[in-house]
């Protein structure tokens, strides 16, 4: 497998982005559902989908920060 494809290229898997984003399949879920600026898949076949890695660390990016408290 090619390790040079530009990162706005990669694709993940949703085992892949559930250990990303540390979260359950049933929270990537539900963002998919109820949160408009989660990233959404691409669809590769009629049983695929894979996100686009780029977007995902935009998404994490994102995020807001812990307040101080939680530190």
């Amino acid at each position: 497998m090619a390790t040079n494809i530009p990162l706005e290229h990669r694709l993940i898997s949703k085992p892949q982005l559930m250990e990303l984003l540390s979260w359950s399949e049933s929270s990537i879920d539900r963002r998919l559902r109820e949160d408009l600026d989660f990233p959404r898949p691409v669809r590769l076949g009629p049983h695929t989908v894979r996100w686009r890695l780029a977007d995902v660390l935009d998404f994490i990016d994102s995020l807001p920060l812990a307040e101080e408290e939680w530190r």
